[in-house]
């Protein structure tokens, strides 16, 4: 007996102990109340799915510095040596000679298709010639050449096109961007009205403990004085268990959804305990469809793109037709020189004396087939003729899409309505039928499917509210609307 005593102690002890423990985990952790809003500037800052997002336009804007690069200076510079001590077959000519040369030159192409040079070059000469006037000799040159570019690139159209259709492109991706962060805020929303539902889900489930529980503890006096049969306890009995495991599979399912707004969230601490701060429940107006289309027409994004590839389309028709004309390049250069045996006087000749040499030139290029310019001609044109149709398949679907979000709304509001009315009624009827119970004129099966009967219209009034809050952050997300109301910042 002393033995069995101990080992109660003990059991209690360890027991204690245990409970202790969670509870002072449980006290220890944090606690964060979370609204809508708060819940969705958590989402723009933190969620991973909307830095990748962001990063997506980031690398896209790169582009436009690769298109631009073709305006880039460049800058050359050039030093070589060479020596030659090769036989020939004049004894007049050199047996031995050396030259050191030094080249530096700058380029740039220009917004008008002009390619302009600048340079300068130095090469000094040591032979064994005979017939050399001066050895060493220095030659000093100085140039300034332009290359204009007519016909295709006619004064650097396509050049300027091309840059512009990049940056249409990268605007485009800036709005595919901006989709992908407002369906992720989206469903970071969806997620926490989830959280709600499950909340309020496990608070009816434990309503519903708490009165059958009360109706369990009435079963029992009755049995104790003889006016319940065994029959009915065990009834109770289950019912309660049943009950018990329905506030558990709540308590569960909550958790779930916890963790997956948590993970959206980008928070790593699933020991947060989260309070939500709003309620499920309908606002007062109907949705209007008029507005909302007024609303889409004005925001959708993906009409925007549409729009912006006909621009680039018509940039690119542009582009395309000055294609079909050949390649014309217009070239100009002056050059003067200086020659001394002295460095500093072959660079003074050069603006000292007239020594100089001025080139004029045409280059023109025909394809006489020019099967490759005709066929982008044509394909660019049927291209935008295809985005024309695009465009009003875009507007045909945000009628339907928005039409059939705005009368789904509307339908949840008057659902909505409904269930709340259809759960007060269950409510009224458990309530009459356990005052039928007092005066012995019901049974335990008629309460406990009441109960049952209650618990069903609450969790769908719940469920319905769900859906109702969902479908209108669906709405503004039909609308591009969303993430204005949350997301000032430029991208």
């Amino acid at each position: 007996m002393k033995k069995i005593k101990i080992v109660l102690i003990l059991v209690f002890f360890i027991f204690w102990n245990m409970t202790g423990y969670s509870l002072e985990r449980e006290s220890s952790s944090a606690i964060k109340k979370l609204s809508i809003n708060e819940v969705s500037r958590l989402a723009l800052e933190n969620s991973l799915n909307i830095q990748i997002a962001k990063y997506d336009a980031y690398i896209k804007r790169t582009e436009l510095g690769k298109e631009e690069s073709i305006f880039d200076t460049f800058l050359a510079v050039e030093a070589s040596y060479n020596k030659d001590k090769t036989k020939s077959a004049s004894s007049l000519a050199a047996t031995e000679t050396a030259a050191k040369t030094y080249s530096l030159e700058l380029e740039k192409k220009l917004s008008t298709g002009t390619t302009l040079t600048i340079g300068a070059v130095n090469e000094k000469t040591k032979t064994n010639a005979a017939a050399v006037t001066i050895n060493p000799a220095n030659e000093t040159l100085g140039k300034v050449s332009i290359v204009q570019e007519l016909g295709k690139n006619f004064f650097g159209l396509a050049d300027r096109g091309e840059i512009k259709i990049t940056k249409i492109e990268v605007e485009n991706s800036e709005i595919t961007s901006l989709d992908n962060i407002e369906e992720e805020l989206y469903n970071v929303q969806k997620a926490y009205w989830n959280f709600v539902l499950k909340d309020s889900e496990l608070k009816i489930a434990e309503d519903i403990l708490k009165e059958a529980k009360k109706l369990h503890t009435i079963y029992k006096q009755k049995f104790a004085i003889g006016l319940a049969e065994r029959v009915d306890l065990l009834a109770m009995d289950a019912n309660v268990k049943v009950k018990e495991n329905n506030v558990l599979q709540a308590r569960l399912e909550k958790d779930t959804s916890k963790n997956e707004l948590l993970f959206l969230l980008n928070e790593p601490d699933l020991s947060l305990i989260i309070e939500p701060l709003d309620l499920l429940n309908i606002t007062p107006s109907f949705a209007d469809l008029s507005f909302s289309l007024k609303e889409s027409i004005e925001n959708r994004r993906d009409y925007k793109k549409i729009k912006n590839k006909l621009k680039a389309k018509g940039i690119d028709i542009v582009i395309k037709q000055n294609a079909l004309w050949p390649q014309i390049d217009l070239q100009a250069s002056y050059l003067r020189n200086g020659i001394d045996s002295n460095l500093s006087q072959s660079f003074r000749g050069i603006t000292a004396e007239d020594d100089s040499e001025v080139y004029f030139g045409l280059t023109i290029k025909v394809p006489l087939e020019n099967r490759e310019a005709k066929a982008d001609f044509k394909s660019v044109n049927l291209e935008k003729a295809r985005l024309l149709l695009e465009l009003k398949k875009t507007e045909r679907g945000i009628l339907k899409e928005v039409n059939n979000r705005v009368q789904e709304v509307n339908i949840l509001k008057n659902k909505v309505e409904t269930f709340a009315q259809i759960a007060e009624l269950q409510r009224e009827k458990l309530n009459q039928e356990r005052k039928r119970l007092k005066y012995g004129r019901s049974s335990s099966d008629v309460v406990i499917r009441y109960e049952d009967d209650l618990l069903g219209a609450r969790l769908s009034y719940v469920k319905v509210l769900y859906g109702y809050r969902v479908s209108l952050a669906g709405l503004e997300l039909d609308k591009n609307t969303l993430l204005d109301k949350y997301w000032e910042a430029e991208l």
